[in-house]
């Protein structure tokens, strides 16, 4: 069995890893958090080892990107790595040492990979354009922020980036529901949070971005898109709050399809207003 390094990816939606997060600030081991635009923060991973063999010289490392469905090692940033010893049937939670500079593009809404690389467990050569975490399980994504809504609805913009040697046909979705662990709602200072009972939100897309009021149409639930290679498309995500409480949440995710495959993924904790400001 070797050696078998593993991040693991969510589940059911495998582009929300319980294995990566972030401290936001200057002291990487504070209390985990959602990230500060413009403000510094530190990645983690919880890299596991699977396998019989003790992994010795581990090297993690740690990715953002602009918010995207499909993340790709051309539309995403390398922010550090760290070396890790991770024993056989053991883990290890490992700091990247360089600390992530949030930007303020997307009011600091950014996806995060994480990949373990060892010379006995290797990724394929040469490295492909997509992360692809589903095929390696040396590889994670975590695309989930936190959103505040209100009746005038906030957008979000995200990107579908073609890969880099051919362009691609997608269709983006949204869809509303799921819950979110416990364990992630502490990590993004968010512990108190309960599921809203029913539905509280609308959410839609539009390839224009738009001011939305509190009457005006919110978008379409999907849109196809033509990306050409090597280029990209962009997508505005469009959520108005309708009734949610100041200590509920509901999940928006946003999808990206090439037939019956995921291609990729993101998704929105929606909280209220008012919840933002008892934060």
């Amino acid at each position: 069995m070797a050696v078998q390094l593993v991040i693991r990816d969510g589940n059911p939606y495998w582009y929300l890893s319980p294995d990566i997060w972030v401290v936001p600030g200057a002291d990487p081991n504070a209390s985990p958090g959602a990230p500060i635009a413009g403000s510094p923060a530190y990645l983690w991973a919880h890299v596991a080892n699977s396998g019989n063999t003790d992994a010795i010289g581990v090297r993690v490392e740690f990715y953002w990107a602009n918010p995207a469905l499909q993340v790709t090692h051309s539309n995403a940033t390398l922010v550090g790595g760290a070396f890790a010893d991770v024993l056989a049937g053991g883990a290890q939670d490992v700091l990247c040492l360089v600390p992530w500079m949030t930007v303020i593009v997307n009011g600091g809404h950014e996806c995060l990979v994480a990949v373990a690389i060892h010379p006995n467990d290797p990724l394929p050569s040469p490295v492909p354009d997509a992360f692809d975490p589903p095929s390696y399980r040396q590889v994670a994504q975590k695309n989930l922020s936190v959103l505040v809504a209100t009746t005038q609805a906030a957008t979000l913009t995200l990107t579908v980036s073609g890969l880099h040697r051919r362009e691609k046909a997608v269709v983006v979705s949204t869809e509303i529901g799921g819950e979110v662990d416990a364990q992630t709602l502490a990590r993004l200072g968010l512990p108190k949070l309960r599921l809203a009972r029913g539905a509280s939100i609308e959410v839609g897309l539009d390839q224009f971005q738009r001011c939305v009021g509190e009457r005006d149409p919110i978008g379409k639930p999907k849109l196809e898109l033509h990306v050409p290679r090597a280029g990209a498309a962009a997508v505005h995500v469009v959520v108005r709050a309708k009734n949610l409480a100041a200590d509920e949440y509901q999940l928006v995710h946003v999808v990206e399809r090439q037939g019956d495959k995921v291609l990729g993924g993101l998704a929105l904790i929606v909280v209220s207003e008012r919840k933002e400001r008892q934060t």
